[in-house]
């Protein structure tokens, strides 16, 4: 059963100066094409494949690639400035990966599939900087904010629909899901094609191919004096994006293998993971000692308070936020199918609630931030109500199906804080020009998160289990009459979730003491579950007391925006005229 159960961007100065920076404080008039813009912006496979002990490596695998390319991706650019061509090249490569999965006879295509899948998720840093280069500063809450609605909505339909394709069809039912997702590339290309067209040239709209595949004509506003740096030459750190690459995949890989496949003292555990740790010490000192404009920008940790602490801080809550939302979205699904509920659909509706209060609760933080100017304040809010929501999940029993559900939805309007606060809080602290490198920073640091604590919520459980189940089920059975000869077999039974006529063979088992048992292994696995909370709860209380360390960032949010897509009027609030 613990087997079974384990989780196991040429820089050009093309953007006017009025627009940009001397009517920081002016709000602008924005185009139709702006708001194009913003919009264009795993147990059921294991069965089906006969593979539970590589079952882990179906989201790890996607999340893995996202940790190891976001950052060399943002890099790359933040240096050649064409981060359309890399969006949609990498969701080209998504697309096919979501064409291998269907027909697979193999975990390993679909394995293969998630990776090639990885690629477009590795380029969300970008989606979530475009928002926020083409709105003035002030906005980047609600922009975030919007993003996080739409993601919501995504999360909330996507689990849905493969439960009810799986409940209709075992076999059928992820693969018609994986074949679905293709639909979505050509989608989102056309959006951005729309969000991109030149509206104001001689032929009034118009697009082409050649002229797509080119960096946009609207370059990142940049003072000229910055433009002899090394960091905006167009050059990237190679040995950087090498060390970092090989680290990280080493060391994630050693994570995934370590108490699934292998035990942890195993040697393809210990290689890995060791070799990892001594290659990312390595890239550590070649970006602190061997270069100043690394994929880790120095800039990105300088200037004081409001700028480099805060950029520090905000990855820092990052990943305690990967911390506690992982907890909940591979543990809670399993906390549901012990405890409460069998059916696929019903299980994935069950999920249903925090995401709903998340796109709903999204919205007033966003706001709030964006009226009060300031990330401290909401944060602080959202991080507190989310660890209730995760202390709360901790004292689930399995009576308690009612609150259960409402604990999930109390950390939902909680997490409607964190992710848009943070990136938002990001992008306001760090310089323009690595502005999708900071926000990379977020993306692996919660990538990294998710993976570390996965390993080590999946060993705790485990252990857990492992002493719970055996114990529990022997002291329900013993006391309700079972002979101490047929207590492990019974054990062994029940944990298995064997048949009728198993459990029949077993001498002196009654329908009293079965009902006895299984009571007592739904104890076992409410008392095993609980764990994983406990774990993450005393990290949010952490993450309350970083955001009094927050810098103020009052006259940052400002109406500057960094890349407007076309030329912009500007609104009089002071009584001049624009």
């Amino acid at each position: 059963m613990a087997e079974k159960d384990s989780l196991a961007v040429d820089f050009d100065k093309t953007g006017p100066e009025t627009s940009c920076v001397e009517q920081a404080d002016e709000e602008p008039e924005f185009h139709v094409r702006t708001w194009i813009a913003l919009i264009a912006m795993p147990a059921g496979f294991a069965k089906d494949l006969s593979d539970s002990k590589r079952e882990t490596w179906i989201p790890n695998a996607l999340s893995l690639v996202q940790a190891v390319l976001a950052l060399v991706i943002a890099s790359a650019s933040d240096a050649f400035q064409f981060s359309k061509t890399i969006m949609v090249g990498c969701s080209t490569v998504s697309f096919i990966g979501a064409a291998t999965a269907p027909g697979s006879t193999s975990i390993y295509r679909v394995i293969v599939a998630q990776v090639l899948i990885g690629f477009g998720f590795a380029t969300v840093p970008l989606a979530y900087t475009v928002p926020s280069e083409i709105l003035p500063k002030k906005w980047r809450p609600m922009a975030q904010t919007c993003m996080n609605v739409a993601a919501a909505i995504g999360v909330t339909t996507g689990p849905l629909i493969i439960g009810a394709l799986t409940k209709q069809n075992a076999h059928t039912g992820w693969q018609y899901f994986f074949a679905s997702g293709t639909l979505n590339v050509p989608s989102a290309i056309h959006l951005y094609q729309m969000a991109t067209v030149d509206t104001d040239g001689p032929m009034g709209s118009h697009f082409s191919l050649p002229n797509y595949w080119l960096p946009s004509a609207k370059k990142k506003h940049q003072p000229r004096s910055s433009f002899a740096s090394p960091e905006v030459e167009g050059i990237l750190d190679l040995p950087g994006a090498a060390l970092l690459t090989t680290g990280l995949t080493l060391f994630l890989v050693g994570l995934n293998l370590g108490g699934g496949l292998y035990a942890w003292t195993a040697a393809p555990v210990l290689a890995t993971l060791v070799l990892g740790l001594i290659v990312l010490v390595l890239f550590g000192l070649y970006e602190w000692k061997g270069t100043q404009t690394g994929i880790l920008n120095h800039d990105l940790f300088r200037g004081g308070k409001q700028r480099g602490r805060t950029f520090n801080l905000c990855v820092a809550l990052i990943f305690i936020e990967g911390i506690l939302l992982f907890a909940y979205i591979l543990f809670y699904p399993i906390m549901t199918s012990f405890l409460f509920e069998t059916d696929p659909f019903l299980q994935t509706a069950r999920d249903v609630p925090i995401l709903v209060a998340c796109a709903f609760s999204t919205v007033p933080y966003g706001y709030a931030s964006t009226k009060l100017r300031t990330i401290r304040l909401p944060l602080f809010v959202g991080f507190l109500i989310f660890t209730c929501g995760m202390i709360g999940l901790a004292t689930i029993e399995p009576s308690d199906n009612v609150s259960a559900i409402i604990f999930a939805g109390l950390a939902g309007i909680g997490f409607g804080a964190p992710l848009i606060l943070i990136i938002a809080g990001v992008q306001l602290s760090t310089p323009h020009e690595l502005i999708a490198t900071a926000t990379a920073a977020t993306t692996s640091a919660r990538a990294v998160s998710a993976t570390v604590f996965t390993a080590i919520y999946s060993a705790a459980l485990n252990s857990c289990l492992a002493n719970y189940i055996p114990s529990y089920i022997a002291k329900a059975a013993i006391d309700t009459g079972l002979p101490s000869t047929s207590v492990g077999p019974f054990i062994e039974a029940l944990s298995n979730n064997a048949n009728s006529t198993v459990l029949e063979s077993i001498p002196g088992l009654t329908t009293s003491i079965i009902d006895a048992g299984s009571a007592a292994l739904k104890q076992a696995h409410a008392d095993g579950m609980r764990v994983v909370f406990i774990i993450a709860a005393p990290f949010g209380t952490l993450a309350l007391v970083i955001c009094f360390f927050l810098g103020d960032l009052t006259k940052t949010m400002n109406y500057h925006i960094d890349a407007p897509v076309k030329e912009l009027d500007f609104k009089n609030h002071h009584g001049t005229a624009s």
